[in-house]
């Protein structure tokens, strides 16, 4: 078993997403996440088209990001996700951003640690998941056991003081 989350999302960098440095603007590796949670919702069940026939979707509570090394244009990358814990109504997961050299190596360009929750949006407060999405939930919390948790969940931000 690879030491890795499967890839849940691949991309390239588009031009609209670089800054003034010539890289990817912060908000964009966001962006990115963010897509990558949707597809992930999506292959547990909980689709935009599942949301638009029950009321039953997911938001996003929290995010720790780090930015490890930049990504430029045209440069692919590739969403990993790590499911860390789960209960009835809340996911902990863990994305990995890896960006491929021109070499073609690959390396960690950012993380998302992120804690998501099921909503009812006819009540627009939290609910279970539905049983079909838990049931889906299990399995990838089964098929990711072997993976090791990753050292830098649940970081705090700071100055370290030398």
């Amino acid at each position: 078993m690879s030491d890795k989350a499967p890839v849940i999302y691949r991309t390239q960098i588009k031009q609209e997403w670089l800054d003034y440095n010539n890289h990817m603007n912060v908000a964009y590796y966001v962006l990115i996440f963010d897509l990558a949670g949707t597809e992930l919702v999506s292959q547990l069940g909980l689709s935009e088209k599942v949301t638009e026939a029950t009321g039953i979707s997911w938001m996003v509570l929290e995010n720790h990001i780090t930015y490890n090394s930049e990504v430029v244009l045209d440069q692919p990358v590739e969403i990993h996700c790590q499911l860390i814990d789960h209960d009835t109504k809340r996911l902990h997961l863990y994305f990995e951003m890896y960006a491929q050299a021109d070499d073609g190596t690959e390396y960690l360009a950012s993380t998302l640690e992120q804690m998501a929750m099921c909503v009812d949006l006819n009540s627009r407060s939290s609910c279970e998941f539905p049983a079909t999405v838990a049931l889906e939930i299990d399995k990838m919390a089964e098929k990711q056991s072997a993976i090791a948790k990753p050292a830098n969940i649940g970081r705090q931000i700071g100055i370290r003081k030398r």
